[in-house]
């Protein structure tokens, strides 16, 4: 039986055989080992059903080159459309949805540029 997270002893209603656990992509199933009696359901991760607009501004050194690249991957501009983005201090990067949200913000802090997500973003 699964619940909350946690797995227990279970033992196939078909033959009494022990079941295994195991996820694939968005499915979460267990699979007798002796009988091959089976039962899945979905479980999708709540970032990928998450239907917010999210909304990233960034700030970061004009002069840093690593910045200014990190804003470049984010935006799909140019080196000096994103040297000239950084220069206006807290500036709209990006809007998107939750998943690629979390991309962005990735690039970005792993970068050393400070990022503002707006409404607030709960999946970091």
């Amino acid at each position: 039986m699964l619940g909350w997270g946690k797995i227990y002893l279970m033992t196939c209603e078909q033959c009494g055989g022990e079941l295994a656990s195991f996820r694939e992509g968005s499915a979460l199933a267990v699979k007798c080992t002796r009988c091959g009696w089976s039962v899945a359901t979905t479980d999708i991760p709540g970032i990928k059903v998450d239907e917010a607009k999210y909304v990233v501004r960034c700030r970061g050194d004009y002069q840093d080159k690593i910045h200014i690249k990190a804003v470049s991957e984010v935006t799909g501009c140019n080196f000096l459309t994103s040297r000239n983005t950084l220069q206006k201090g807290l500036a709209l990067v990006f809007v998107g949805q939750a998943e690629e949200v979390l991309r962005v913000r990735d690039v970005l802090v792993s970068a050393g540029v400070v990022c503002e997500i707006t409404p607030d973003f709960n999946w970091v």
